[in-house]
């Protein structure tokens, strides 16, 4: 998985609560300490691990956790990713070309593996499809990016799950609706 995903779950949990806390986290998840770089990929077993720890100590749902992390991941990508983003475009342009700005990346980033992303774009709505061959879906992530980015383009907007693999789907849907 892509660098930044690993340094801003570091982020994220120090923010919520302390380096301290994002040790334990680690030790506890088995995992040796180390500096994530944005620029290098690691192995999913880690966000894993992580995300498994963190929910067993917050005792809260994992697609919660990953939601809430997936609002903090957003901008975070926006700003990683800028140089494929136009600045003049609002959430509804942004969805309009979201396949081509993910081809684009995915391109740029020969290493990394990105999940299966599509999106139909209507008047006022947008229907996203997202699929990864990763061992877990990370759909809660997908929810909480999508979330992200109406809450980083201050859009009048609402992200709603429609379909999920854990669900027995083929993959993960969501509904943005473009208010």
């Amino acid at each position: 998985m892509h660098g930044i995903v690993h340094k801003t779950l570091k982020e994220y949990v120090v923010e919520r609560t302390d380096d301290g806390t994002w040790d334990t986290v680690v030790e506890q998840s088995g995992l040796e300490p180390q500096l994530y770089l944005p620029v290098t990929n690691y192995d999913d077993e880690e966000i894993d691990a992580i995300l498994e720890t963190l929910s067993t100590m917050a005792t809260q749902d994992r697609h919660e956790i990953e939601r809430d992390f997936g609002r903090r991941l957003a901008p975070e990508l926006l700003s990683t990713f800028s140089a494929h983003i136009r600045r003049d475009w609002e959430l509804a342009d942004l969805l309009a070309d979201l396949e081509g700005v993910y081809n684009d990346i995915d391109t740029a980033t020969e290493e990394a593996t990105l999940p299966e992303l599509a999106c139909a774009r209507e008047s006022d709505h947008a229907i996203v499809t997202y699929d990864t061959h990763r061992g877990h879906q990370y759909c809660g992530l997908a929810h909480g990016i999508l979330d992200g980015l109406v809450a980083a383009f201050d859009a009048d907007a609402t992200v709603t799950k429609t379909a999920c693999v854990d669900d027995g789907d083929g993959a993960c849907r969501f509904h943005v609706d473009l208010e």
